[in-house]
């Protein structure tokens, strides 16, 4: 990879994006934003946030950003506003907004920041930045889209050699909290008392490592409504709703990915293992002109290393102009040992196919 577009992308810009406004010489406008038709062959949805299932889904993967960025001297002051696939457009999410510092080599950033924690973290919601139409499900999917925390960052770059950076950006955490739908039924609320972490990153011309170590302490409150059981001889009966309220969890959880082009080949391989369970992929891809053909393969385990899930990908991204990229794609899940996988809930038919033709831009 090409230190240019690493240097830009550890800037703590989203995206190295090539269409920025620039309002005055010290502030500057940019934006990202994804769209899709996605559909899949089994009635239990698929994908934590998107929840896609067997009918037509347009909206599934909506995703739009707007990026203000201050520069004075040594100083910066950087927002980003994000309306995810979870979010209605009348509720965008706050992803960032911090104050930075810059003396040497170092980096010092206070506020709302983007959870370093894999090697797409910083640009997670940029579609256009990556080649498949999303992240990787198994690996970028075990923190259930929480993306953001509020503290304390340093970005120190140390140049190794004439060919080789090591960014280390140690950070820390404060109280937060975050809720997630996790399906129909169930809603998770992760209020965090504190956090820390490091995240290392080796970088040269054409490739780039990632590590992240990251503790956190949190209290859980899980909501079930709309729960049915079936009672022989009464049918189906309705449970009260319930709200289970879960004090002094912690999760301690390590990535590690790394990421090499070969020419027009390009390898990613990334993995992370916390307390609850595990996952890894690897991906392919190969470059041709404005074509770039995929491959990705995944796997999900729990915390006693059995498989629960896996999923295997083939796709084409077409880049229509410099900055509005197309995808088509196929992707197969399978569910193992009576666990979810990559679907919401248990599925009565443990085999899916998704379908997906995604537009990404930035501007």
């Amino acid at each position: 990879m090409k230190k240019s577009l690493i240097a830009i992308a550890l800037s703590g810009l989203a995206f190295p994006s090539f269409a920025t406004i620039e309002i005055t010489d010290n502030l500057s406008l940019s934006g990202f934003g994804s769209t899709s038709w996605a559909t899949s062959d089994n009635e239990t949805p698929l994908l934590v946030n998107r929840f896609i299932d067997d009918e037509n889904c347009y909206d599934c993967d909506t995703t739009f950003g707007v990026q203000l960025d201050f520069f004075y001297d040594a100083f910066k002051a950087s927002a980003q506003v994000v309306k995810r696939p979870q979010d209605h457009w009348s509720e965008p999410q706050l992803e960032w907004a911090y104050l930075a510092y810059t003396y040497g080599n170092f980096e010092f950033r206070g506020g709302r920041l983007r959870m370093p924690v894999f090697l797409a973290s910083e640009y997670y919601y940029v579609g256009h930045a990556f080649t498949p139409a999303r992240p990787p499900n198994e690996v970028y999917d075990s923190i259930l889209g929480i993306t953001a925390y509020n503290g304390l960052s340093v970005l120190w770059n140390y140049d190794l050699n004439d060919s080789m950076t090591l960014t280390t950006i140690p950070f820390i955490g404060f109280k937060d909290k975050s809720t997630v739908d996790f399906n129909a039924n169930t809603e998770l609320t992760f209020e965090t008392s504190e956090m820390f972490g490091v995240n290392l990153i080796l970088s040269g011309d054409y490739y780039r490592w990632n590590f992240t170590y990251l503790d956190s302490n949190y209290d859980q409150e899980t909501k079930l409504t709309n729960l049915t059981t079936n009672i022989p001889g009464m049918g189906v009966v309705l449970i009260p709703d319930q709200t289970i309220k879960t004090k002094d969890q912690s999760i301690q959880l390590f990535s590690l990915g790394a990421e090499y082009e070969f020419d027009a080949l390009t390898l990613t391989v990334e993995g992370q293992t916390n307390d609850i369970a595990s996952a890894w992929y690897v991906q392919g891809e190969y470059n041709l002109n404005r074509f770039t053909p995929y491959a990705v393969y995944g796997q999900q385990f729990d915390d006693h290393e059995h498989r629960v899930g896996d999923s295997y990908l083939f796709g084409v991204r077409y880049d229509i102009h410099y900055n509005v990229s197309l995808n088509a794609e196929w992707q197969h899940f399978k569910a193992y040992r009576n666990a979810s996988g990559a679907f919401v809930s248990t599925p009565s038919d443990d085999d899916a196919n998704l379908y997906t033709i995604m537009v990404n831009f930035v501007f």
